[in-house]
């Protein structure tokens, strides 16, 4: 049996703050900087800080989202700055009960339930999400995904049963 294999990237959606963030901290790491050069010593630690905090923190402000369908499993990581690659969860679609885009009516039965939210969506306006939920564990999931037509192609081909689109 062949195997399927199918990737999709979802930049997310920058908010708001993150440009002012970043100038903050890139701002205050010069100023601070400079007065460590200019005026006291001293002031070179908090240029450090903020090194660290522009190495470390700012590239998590910069996130997309792949989604790999590999044989019935769906893997989700998270890269950071186009630079950092992390799995982030790995669903086995067997255990899966239901892929539907958000709207469908089949979802109705699950809107209720105490399950963990994830959201590895672009988190834009009119954007086409869907919903898997799926059992991961112990625990039942609803991940909020934004898959592109082929992915969901393969879902659908895999598991025709679990599949909905909006009606």
């Amino acid at each position: 049996m062949e195997d399927l294999y199918v990737e999709c990237l979802v930049a997310r959606k920058p908010k708001p703050t993150d440009a002012l963030i970043r100038g903050a901290v890139i701002g205050l790491t010069v100023l601070m900087g400079l007065a460590g050069i200019l005026l006291y010593p001293v002031f070179l630690l908090g240029a450090l800080a903020g090194g660290l905090c522009i190495y470390f923190l700012l590239p998590n402000l910069s996130v997309e989202y792949e989604y790999l369908y590999i044989s019935k499993t769906i893997q989700v990581d998270k890269i950071l700055s186009r630079q950092k690659r992390k799995k982030v969860v790995e669903y086995d679609l067997e255990q899966m009960e239901i892929f539907a885009q958000k709207g469908a009516w089949q979802l109705d039965e699950y809107k209720n339930r105490k399950m963990i939210e994830r959201d590895y969506s672009s988190k834009t306006e009119g954007a086409d999400l869907w919903i898997m939920v799926v059992r991961n564990g112990q625990e039942m999931e609803r991940a909020v995904l934004e898959p592109n037509e082929a992915m969901i192609k393969a879902v659908a081909g895999a598991f025709p049963r679990k599949t909905f689109r909006k009606a």
